[in-house]
């Protein structure tokens, strides 16, 4: 009996999928996504400054130069008048419904800080008086160290992991209560080669030769009239408020002008510079030059204190 020959059914090779290209097509749409998310979700830091520029009427300025190393590249600044504590209390009004809870010190207020929220996440905001003296405060703007804030820290980390640049004392500072005192020409050098002051700096108050009359032997300087005292101040900034120990202490050019002319008056002579916080110890030298001028001793600089300290023939007087 013959077979009849079964042929013999083959499988043709099926093509390998082509995953790879699979794959780099799908990464390919992607990145577009992934990028657009990405820049959806990082704060515009310019306009968070433009925002809160006008609400203090500020001014939109490039950071100090010794912010250079701290924060990211894209930080922005603003100039405001107004104490630090001022600003806040404007930037809560203005920016309630988008601040992040509480404000937050780790100085004891001399600056304080809170996040902005704004349609691409949280912006780090920072209040502190102006180390360049340009303004009163300066505002800084910039992402948060650490990310977003989250409601279960009461202090969250992402308060400045890099703190802001504090000012450094040089060798033979004196702290005064509320006045750091700081050399004016490094230690051991002569007095006679520190030269002249010149206008505008803070140290324009401070005059190379002053009465060294003392105040008990003195006799009371009789004021001369209001216009020729405003002609021969030496005052680098004009009168502008008075000044006192208040709960939230006063800063600014004008204090540190008080500080300065201050402290070039008293006897024993002793250089150095103010820190531009008015504090008790300020007050209790106001006391004194007001005691050694004949006028009434309140420790507070009103217009006529002001207009007699900054008179070429102040007295001087001995020191608290």
């Amino acid at each position: 009996m013959n077979r009849r020959a079964t042929p013999t059914t083959r499988s043709l090779p099926l093509p390998a999928p082509r995953r790879p290209a699979l794959r780099a097509v799908a990464l390919t749409l992607a990145l577009p996504l992934l990028a657009a998310h990405a820049q959806a979700r990082t704060p515009d830091l310019s306009a968070a400054a433009t925002r809160t520029a006008a609400a203090l009427n500020g001014v939109l300025r490039n950071c100090p130069a010794s912010f250079d190393p701290i924060g990211t590249p894209g930080k922005q600044c603003v100039g405001a008048p107004g104490t630090t504590e001022q600003v806040r209390q404007t930037l809560t009004a203005a920016l309630k419904a988008d601040l992040y809870g509480v404000w937050r010190s780790r100085d004891d207020q001399r600056s304080v800080f809170n996040w902005l929220g704004t349609p691409g996440g949280f912006v780090y905001l920072r209040l502190q008086a102006d180390p360049d003296g340009r303004a009163q405060t300066l505002i800084y703007l910039d992402l948060p160290p650490d990310g977003d804030p989250t409601p279960d820290s009461s202090a969250p980390a992402s308060a400045p992991a890099t703190p802001l640049p504090a000012p450094t004392l040089p060798a033979g500072t004196v702290q005064m209560g509320g006045v750091t005192l700081t050399p004016l020409d490094p230690p051991g050098a002569a007095q006679a080669a520190r030269p002249a002051p010149t206008p505008p700096t803070p140290r324009v108050t401070l005059q190379a030769a002053e009465q060294t009359t003392p105040a008990a032997t003195a006799p009371p300087t009789i004021p001369a009239p209001a216009s020729s005292r405003s002609a021969r101040s030496l005052a680098p900034v004009p009168f502008s408020r008075p000044l006192a120990v208040q709960s939230t202490r006063l800063n600014g050019p004008d204090v540190l002008a008080v500080q300065n002319r201050l402290i070039r008056l008293m006897r024993p002579a002793r250089p150095g510079q103010g820190d531009g916080w008015f504090g008790p110890v300020t007050a209790e030298a106001v006391r004194a030059f007001q005691q050694a001028s004949a006028l009434p001793v309140t420790g507070r600089v009103d217009r006529a204190t002001w207009d007699r300290l900054f008179a070429p023939d102040a007295r001087t007087f001995n020191a608290p």
